[in-house]
């Protein structure tokens, strides 16, 4: 007949492989053109004045491209493709100075480039029973665990002894991100390591005679390897730790009739180590609790009330001694309450048995649960013992025992009635009684997270409740308290709005000390009401802004972005105008060049930080002062820039713009304000007579266009004032810059297709655009110049630079 089904701890193990392995990979395009370039064999006209930096940047027109070829250079030297010394200082060297190594050469013909050796680590779960390698997952996953151990000499006889052939054909079949066609594995070195035990489930019968079989009937592996294994081994590694035990004078001896008779046997090994998870344990004397971990009563005849022990070596650890029930069933062991699933109880009575596996006798010890019947008759009556000798205790402790049994639902109403009777009190006193109380359930409902739903539920109506009994303007110091306890008890989506509610016992906050600490004690989230930012407060932020000093604002609250729009207009103010230009003002002087677009900007958004200054309701001196000098400084900004365009942008041509593409001044927008410096005229008079035809005739133009458009064209001198003081006023680029400049009051945008002057304008904070940009529409493209003609144009602009002074 079938004596059990247990679950047998068999190891696992993880086989860890380094694996090394290398590929190959095509030479991206600049490494491609290097190695060309390099090459010994290459002929090139002028091979002697050219270099890897002039061909991309001059022959094939790539622009700045240093950082890209000083990498490129790196890596091939790095390859041996190229010589070390080549990857200091090759890109201005003449071609006829470099040249590729026997590698490169190599790396050239074939097109490709070596990858050097990479080590991976691999790893697999291996199974001894069902002899399976299996990768590891990302997400690090075993199969389900148990929690008992068996010996080292067990663990020896399952362990792999060379595991090389499987993992060789275990990684040929997987799929890995490092691994591709051209992959090629050099070699594998695995180690092996205990990962850990898994539960097989296994059946245990016995004969009429007491002879022991075992099976797995839902376990294909497993039982082949039954059917191949010693039966020595197979005792040592699945029964004899499950079945075995010690003699023990307190436990009777079992026969038959009680097996025939129970649901189901266990042996006692597995009991005692845990393998039934309970939510309660009830043991007799002289018999150890199961898990620990678990509240446990000790049905005892040493005491005649109940009374609470501490563990002499966890003092933590509480037992509760009750006197032994009247009646109590002959040879009861344990009683244990499931951890989830199934109400029913689980009694268990334990004995030895002798019998036999493979001819020898074995002394095995059972713990015999009875059947649902038996169990619900025999808890019935022992839990309602238990409560009636408990109920009346004044130990919480002691008086919360009900709630090891005790249904999710039923928590609630059990709490909230003890708490409720407690909540007309002011808050400090409430929270006073909740440590005790928290302890008392957490020994009963170890390891549960179930009950503190329903416990925070009731404490959080208590709170709410002891709030109207709470005092106001209560002092920081207590506020801080207050709210650190409530955190601490509460899970976020219920302390969140009683710290809130409490917020408004507080009286207002005087110093950024306080503050500091109040914001700390608060979720991040939590805005402080404005009620209790003191005017002493709003005065000290807005001290420290103008005085450009830390704010220390610890928000969120209602004044925080007050405050910080308020600070971001003074930076831009003392940033973008300056201390020295607002003092001039104040005398009605100005130094044009602070004049930038930036300091306009500043102007702007000191203006709209007005509103948040009323917002803080305080008057202060400093606040006035620089209000004044601002405004000052904007007065006289007006006096020395062009006026503005209300709804126009002004768009200011360069010379370059207008001989790239002259027709540009057809079609304009109507909001749009032409604005032509006169010294471009200057410089296209003198453009139209170049020795370069092709420049000349752009001028010629450019000149045609503007005579027929010049009803809608605004001419404009120089302000070489508001130029940089390091820049030269006297070159024609920085003149046609300034006109640009003068202009800065209005949207400004500067065309031009000089790619330099274009960043010019911008670090000045001026707009800009190439003509294309500006009127892709009207614009024909011209056609590209050869190299040569560029070389040539090249020679005539620096001629022309020369003569002009540009």
């Amino acid at each position: 007949m079938k004596l059990a089904e247990i679950s047998v701890p068999l190891p696992l193990y993880r086989i860890d492989s380094d694996v090394t392995y290398h590929t190959e990979r095509k030479p991206t395009v600049f490494e491609r053109m290097v190695l060309r370039l390099c090459d010994p064999g290459l002929q090139l006209p002028d091979k002697q004045n050219l270099s890897l930096l002039g061909v991309f940047r001059d022959q094939l027109g790539a622009g700045d491209v240093r950082e890209l070829l000083e990498g490129c250079i790196s890596e091939l030297s790095a390859l041996g493709a190229l010589p070390r010394r080549y990857a200091l200082d090759t890109l201005e060297a003449p071609l006829t100075e470099l040249e590729l190594t026997a590698d490169g050469l190599q790396f050239l013909r074939s097109d490709s480039l070596p990858v050097r050796s990479r080590t991976i680590k691999v790893s697999h779960h291996y199974d001894p029973i069902g002899d399976e390698i299996k990768p590891v997952k990302k997400d690090g996953w075993l199969p389900r665990q148990s929690s008992m151990s068996i010996g080292s000499a067990d663990n020896n006889s399952l362990r792999p002894q060379n595991p090389l052939p499987q993992v060789e054909r275990a990684i040929a079949k997987e799929t890995y991100d490092w691994k591709n066609p051209a992959t090629v594995i050099d070699r594998i070195v695995p180690v092996v390591q205990p990962a850990g035990w898994v539960e097989r489930r296994l059946e245990i019968s016995c004969s009429e005679d007491g002879v022991l079989s075992a099976h797995a009937p839902r376990d294909a592996a497993l039982q082949r390897w039954l059917e191949q294994a010693q039966s020595e081994l197979a005792w040592e590694i699945l029964l004899a730790d499950a079945l075995t035990s010690k003699p023990n004078a307190l436990l009777p001896v079992i026969d038959s009739s009680v097996i025939g008779d129970a649901r189901t046997a266990h042996p006692i090994a597995a009991t005692n180590g845990g393998a039934v998870r309970a939510r309660l344990c009830i043991v007799a004397q002289g018999v150890a609790a199961a898990d620990v971990a678990i509240p446990t009563i000790v049905l005892s005849s040493e005491v005649s009330a109940p009374e609470l022990v501490a563990d002499g070596k966890q003092p933590t650890v509480l037992t509760l001694l009750v006197p032994i029930p009247s009646g109590l069933m002959t040879g009861f062991r344990s009683l244990s309450l499931p951890q989830v699933g199934g109400a029913s109880a689980q009694v268990e009575v334990a004995g030895n048995l002798r019998l036999y596996w493979a001819g020898q006798p074995r002394l095995c010890g059972l713990a015999v649960t009875l059947n649902d019947q038996a169990a619900t008759v025999f808890w019935a009556k022992l839990s309602s013992e238990l409560e009636d000798t408990c109920e009346h205790s004044d130990d919480p402790r002691i008086a919360f025992m009900p709630l090891a049994w005790r249904d999710v639902d039923a928590i609630g109403e059990t709490l909230w009635p003890w708490l409720a009777t407690r909540a007309e009190q002011p808050l400090d006193d409430l929270i006073a009684l909740v440590e005790p109380a928290t302890q008392a359930i957490s020994l009963w409902l170890p390891d549960r997270k179930d009950w503190r739903s329903a416990w925070e539920g009731s404490l959080a109506k208590a709170i709410d409740e002891s709030l109207r009994h709470t005092p106001n303007q209560l002092e920081p110091e207590e506020i801080i308290s207050l709210l650190i306890q409530v955190a601490q008890m509460l899970r976020a989506d219920k302390a969140v709005p009683l710290q809130a509610a409490l917020l408004r016992h507080a009286a207002p906050i005087r110093t950024l000390e306080s503050l500091a600490k109040l914001r700390s004690a608060l979720p991040s989230t939590t805005e402080i009401p404005e009620e209790l930012l003191s005017v002493e407060l709003r005065r000290v932020w807005l001290e420290n802004v103008l005085e450009r000093k830390e704010s220390k604002l610890y928000g969120p609250h209602a004044l925080q972005q007050s405050v910080q729009d308020i600070e971001k207009a003074v930076q831009d103010v003392y940033r973008s105008i300056g201390e020295e230009a607002l003092k001039a003002a104040a005398d009605k002087k100005m130094e044009v060049r602070t004049l930038t677009p930036h300091a306009w900007d500043a102007v702007r958004a000191w203006r709209n930080a007005a509103g948040s200054f009323r917002d803080l309701k305080v008057s202060l001196p400093l606040w006035d002062a620089l209000n004044d000098a601002v405004e000052s400084w904007s007065l006289l900004a007006q006096e020395n820039l062009a006026p503005v365009e209300i709804g126009h942008r002004i768009v200011v041509l360069d010379t370059s713009a207008l001989m790239e593409h002259p027709e540009l001044l057809k079609g304009l927008s109507s909001s749009d304000i032409l604005v032509v410096p006169r010294r471009v005229l200057s410089e296209l008079d003198g453009l139209k007579s170049s020795e370069d035809e092709t420049r000349a005739v752009k001028a010629r133009a450019a000149i045609r266009q503007l005579d027929a458009n010049s009803s809608h064209l605004r001419h404009e001198t120089d302000y070489a004032a508001l130029l940089p003081a390091e820049w030269d006023s006297m070159q024609p680029d920085h003149a046609i810059l300034s006109t640009a400049l003068f202009f800065r009051l209005n949207d400004v945008l500067f065309v031009s297709n000089d790619i330099n002057l274009r960043n010019k304008a911008q670090s000045l904070g001026l707009n800009t655009q190439d003509s294309k940009s500006y009127a892709p529409v009207r614009l024909v493209p011209a056609a590209a110049p050869s190299i040569h003609s560029r070389k040539k144009d090249k020679k005539n602009r620096r001629k022309y630079n020369h003569e002009s002074g540009r």
